[in-house]
């Protein structure tokens, strides 16, 4: 469970006055590692318009507690792969884009560029798999 977080940096560029066509969203969870009983999550969040007229990235750290068992299988499964466990990773994804986008928003009005949309929580589901033409 995500019980807190902090944003420890925000950069945002208007490269022109050219009105955005378009916005793309990046989620990157960079690190994790456990502290004191907890997983401490750094992630960065990134918004891109297009065409390249303005960016917003906002790097920050989330906290989780989760029972001893739990947490030792998220970090293991990091270590080895880079990869969250599934309901793990929607909650983790779900607090970056809301601090992202919470963030992004008055970087966006600092700017005089369109803010970024608030995304809804995240569901990630397994790529389905595909049978053997006959």
């Amino acid at each position: 469970m995500i019980v807190g977080g902090r944003i420890t940096g925000v950069n945002a560029v208007k490269k022109n006055d050219e009105p955005a066509k378009g916005m793309n969203v990046n989620v990157n969870v960079e690190d994790l590692r456990a502290e004191k009983n907890l997983l401490v999550i750094k992630y960065e969040f990134k918004i891109t318009y297009s065409p390249d007229n303005a960016e917003i990235v906002v790097k920050g750290e989330l906290i989780a507690d989760e029972d001893e068992k739990k947490r030792r299988e998220i970090e293991d499964e990091w270590k080895k792969k880079k990869f969250l466990p599934t309901e793990f990773a929607e909650d983790v994804i779900t607090a970056i884009t809301y601090a992202g986008t919470a963030t992004g928003t008055l970087a966006a009005y600092a700017l005089n560029i369109g803010a970024p949309i608030n995304i809804p929580r995240a569901k990630l589901s397994a790529p389905e798999k595909k049978g053997k033409a006959s």
